[in-house]
């Protein structure tokens, strides 16, 4: 199984779309083959820091996820809304 954490510090004037587009991300990447789970939400004590936590089956599922018109259409957007882009870190889980 893999894990993936993703950090964010969203520009202050780019939260309320980078909240809507994350909705989208959330509902769209939990039908995609593969994703146990597929969450975000805002860093307690942190101003304007939101973390991705999602659960594949394999990195092929991941792989593929990412490669998706959805993801590869939508991913650049995420970012453009970032002070430093996005820190993506993958993990294989126990």
């Amino acid at each position: 199984m893999i894990g993936v954490y993703v950090t964010a510090q969203v520009k202050p004037e780019c939260k309320a779309e980078f909240l809507a587009l994350v909705q989208a991300f959330i509902q769209e990447s939990r039908t995609h083959a593969g994703c146990i789970s597929y969450d975000c939400g805002a860093v307690n004590g942190e101003t304007d820091q939101y973390c991705f936590i999602e659960r594949w089956q394999s990195q092929a599922d991941l792989d593929a996820h990412m490669q998706t018109d959805f993801f590869t259409a939508n991913a650049p957007k995420l970012v453009a809304m970032t002070v430093n882009g996005l820190a993506i870190h993958t993990l294989s889980l126990l």
